[in-house]
């Protein structure tokens, strides 16, 4: 190889690892190029270390900032040069087109440099014959065809993992979905790992609780559970979490007016539960997936709550295109690491004369069903007015009071039945979503309370 074309690719290679540096949305870059370049791509050893240092930050969940990038680089025994990067002119160049050709160049070095071992072989190795060197070419050429072909599974592959995976889960061996502590949510697979989950309703329907409460059901059953939420402070979803638990009214939690019983239960309980907030309540939507990745990393949570949706910010200019984004990029983001992602989402402003929430509401906030594996709808006549009752669907709904209850419904099922409803009881003094056998006639309602806190 040519002295130019070898300064011409460690300029490109230098380009790569420039535009991940200091760019805006570099954590968010790197997950798109760490599937396409590999170490060995790099031809310098300075570079190379670095992609491994960049690497590992992302893996751990760290964003790329040139302050995370040079510790990492020192608990992995790497002197990283920034200065070497952050001075290129590359700097927002595109990373995916960069890293595609780096790793073209990368694998054009390898071939070129086997081809030209066979080929100094056969010209001072006088008992290698050309017959064994052209079986030698011959190999290197599908070693190269197999690896252009490792991102491709035939049907057959991924049949036999069905299969298995099938046989495994009859026998036993491997775990069904978390369960969420609700019929209509579990009977549909329940908290199923590598899936998103949308919960969305009008404002103060109860989607947080809703949410909480399916978050405390995988908890107590031993599925680490991580809660990112920008509404709420960590204490105000403690509190909440603690009411729940131990059926003290949450008021009175926060103004410290407890009975004895109360002091005794709230002082009893036990905080094991294996949950856990983050605490940098970043809004942007890089920083919340390398929050969750690092919590997954350290803490082995299986199941992420995100409220909400909308008050997360994305790097696409208009708002629609922005909430559609980071809709996809979660849904791969539960794939990728295996885990459920509970996304609460708002609907459209209410319609005062027909509050029930429906599917097409939803899509009308950035397209976000198409994102979904599933979607969960929930429903609360009594914070609409007492003249409001509950649909007939499936079920003759409409006779069932308001009254401290909720109606779930399951609009979008992409891995099974599709529709569905279950009456849920609700307790406002704890925010407290449960499952109850018997339900009171509507016309048994004394009175509705439109204050009750959520």
């Amino acid at each position: 190889m040519k002295i130019n074309d070898t300064l011409i690719d460690q300029q490109l290679e230098r380009s790569l690892l420039a535009s991940l540096f200091v760019n805006a949305f570099a954590t968010e870059h790197m997950r798109d190029v760490q599937g396409i370049v590999i170490a060995d791509d790099f031809s310098t050893d300075e570079d190379k270390d670095t992609w491994r240092v960049l690497c590992k930050c992302c893996d751990d969940g760290k964003e790329l900032s040139p302050i995370n990038i040079f510790a990492v680089g020192k608990q992995m025994g790497i002197d990283i040069n920034i200065k070497r990067y952050t001075t290129s002119e590359s700097l927002f160049a595109d990373s995916k087109i960069l890293a595609e050709q780096v790793h073209a160049v990368g694998q054009r070095r390898r071939l070129a440099s086997r081809v030209e071992d066979v080929l100094m072989s056969l010209l001072y190795d006088f008992d290698k014959t050309t017959e064994q060197a052209t079986a030698e070419l011959d190999k290197i050429v599908k070693d190269i065809t197999t690896t252009n072909q490792k991102n491709c599974e035939t049907f057959g592959e991924v049949y036999r993992q069905l299969l298995k995976q099938t046989q495994d889960k009859a026998n036993g061996l491997l775990p069904e979905g978390v369960r969420s502590g609700f019929k209509l949510i579990d009977s549909k697979g329940g908290l199923e790992r590598g899936e998103l989950m949308i919960v969305a309703g009008r404002n103060s329907n109860g989607k947080t609780s809703l949410a909480l409460c399916m978050a405390l059901n995988a908890a107590m059953s031993g599925e680490p559970v991580g809660i990112f939420s920008l509404e709420m402070t960590n204490l105000q979803l403690t509190t909440r979490l603690t009411s729940i638990l131990t059926g003290i009214n949450g008021e009175s939690i926060k103004r410290a007016e407890l009975s004895t019983d109360e002091w005794e239960r709230f002082v009893a309980l036990d905080d094991a539960a294996p949950i856990y907030f983050d605490k940098r309540r970043s809004t942007s939507a890089d920083a919340l997936i390398s929050n969750i990745k690092g919590m997954v990393a350290q803490q082995g949570v299986g199941v992420v709550v995100i409220d909400y949706l909308q008050l997360l910010r994305g790097k696409e200019r208009e708002r629609l295109q922005q909430i559609g984004g980071i809709a996809h990029q979660l849904e791969a983001l539960s794939k990728q690491l295996g885990i459920c992602i509970i996304l609460l989402s708002q609907l459209r402003r209410n319609q005062p004369n027909d509050p029930v929430p429906k599917l097409e509401e939803l899509k009308e906030s950035g397209d976000i069903a198409d994102a979904a594996d599933s979607v969960y709808l929930v429903y609360r006549p009594e914070r609409h007015g007492k003249d409001f009752r509950y649909p007939d669907m499936s079920q003759n709904w409409s006779g069932i009071t308001t009254e401290g209850t909720a109606l779930l419904m399951c609009c979008k099922n992409r891995q099974g039945s599709l529709n569905g409803e279950q009456m849920l009881a609700f307790d406002a003094t704890t925010t407290r979503f449960y499952e109850q056998d018997n339900f009171k006639p509507a016309e048994a309602v004394a009175g509705v309370d439109y204050d009750t806190p959520f």
